[in-house]
């Protein structure tokens, strides 16, 4: 009888031990590291998105920092102006308007989507030398750029949100014009997306917040990429395949913000951004500074942003201030709250970090 329970005991063992290990293996791959590749950008490029664009960012933000809650007339002035922005030569310009319930009824929201036009398949690259002149069938990779354009409710003040997320939208456009020329030359897409709704009515649920990035995520879902084969027969591929990281802006435009790692999977694009940081500040093309605003050190916890729904599907890297501006949420959130030096430094390190990726 000793000698059962001993086997049973040991045999128990084995199966827990075995499914501790299938555990790790499995935590291991679902944290396995994004590896993207970037190309260095020449010294004239690197000059050029280094040059100031603060006038054109503050034009911006003239049309976008104003109260613009969802499904009122001055938050459908923000959308117009935000998609006037965007030349139909170089962007498709999609708009996804949806109804769903909120605390003060139904309610209509629109997500903008923004995505470059233009895919070079010309294999001029070194790498490609060797190969042969087809077109390739592969989808092209995306990088997808986010904020939102909505602002939050509060019946005491007028909540004009110039960090939450006027800023950031502006910053987006921005980086979109500056950068025609190398989208037009790449092999790969950036999409931007304007969510709508970010903001609860009331106090954050699951349910009121985040409306424009849970119905777009699952939207996605079914979305397809239609690409062709050597034969011009045309192949189908998930969206969600094609991306390869999510970046999610917010809550910038006060002074001295941090910035940390929140997701292990994209710690290569957050080291990126550090190195570019770096790298400016050396050639003091960006403003001297105590502290880093890209801080290399990991959170592991993930705030609650727009993100949040596209977790499942694809790499996220969330930049955001950590702690919040002292402004968060607040009347004093408005354009007093804002430092020029930082908006322009953020917006010359994302320029890079953008260009490079597209090259």
């Amino acid at each position: 009888m000793k000698h059962l329970i001993k086997s049973l005991l040991f045999i128990t063992f084995v199966f827990f031990l075995f499914i501790n290990v299938i555990n790790c293996i499995d935590k291991k791959e679902t944290q396995q590291e994004v590896k993207i590749k970037f190309k260095n950008l020449k010294s004239t490029l690197i000059k050029k998105y280094s040059e100031s664009n603060m006038e054109e960012i503050q034009k911006h933000l003239k049309h976008i920092l104003v109260e613009r809650v969802a499904d009122t007339p001055s938050h459908k002035n923000v959308r117009e102006y935000i998609a006037s922005q965007f030349n139909q030569l170089y962007w498709d310009i999609e708009l996804d308007s949806f109804k769903d319930n909120t605390p003060f009824g139904e309610k209509t929201f629109t997500n903008i989507i923004v995505t470059s036009k233009f895919v070079n398949n010309d294999q001029d690259d070194e790498e490609d030398e060797n190969k042969e002149t087809n077109i390739s069938s592969e989808p092209p990779k995306t990088l997808v750029l986010s904020a939102h354009y909505d602002s939050k409710y509060f019946k005491e003040f007028k909540f004009l949100g110039a960090t939450d997320s006027a800023v950031p939208c502006s910053m987006l456009i921005d980086l979109a014009i500056s950068l025609q020329s190398e989208i037009k030359k790449s092999k790969k897409k950036l999409m931007i997306i304007f969510f709508d709704g970010e903001e609860a009515f009331k106090e954050w649920t699951d349910t009121d917040s985040l409306y424009g990035s849970r119905h777009l995520a699952n939207l996605l879902l079914d979305k397809k990429v239609i690409t062709k084969d050597n034969n011009d027969l045309p192949i189908s591929s998930s969206f969600y395949n094609t991306v390869e990281a999510f970046i999610l802006l917010d809550l910038l435009g006060t002074p001295n913000p941090r910035f940390y790692m929140f997701n292990k999977k994209t710690e290569s694009l957050f080291k990126k951004l550090s190195d570019i940081e770096d790298r400016l500040s050396l050639k003091r093309f960006i403003s001297p500074k105590a502290n880093k605003y890209f801080q290399n050190h990991y959170l592991g916890s993930n705030i609650q942003d727009d993100h949040i729904p596209f977790l499942n599907y694809v790499p996220t890297l969330h930049i955001i201030p950590y702690p919040f501006p002292n402004v968060w949420h607040t009347e004093k959130d408005n354009e007093s709250c804002l430092d020029k030096n930082t908006i322009e430094d953020l917006s010359k390190i994302f320029k890079i970090f953008v260009g490079s990726y597209l090259i």
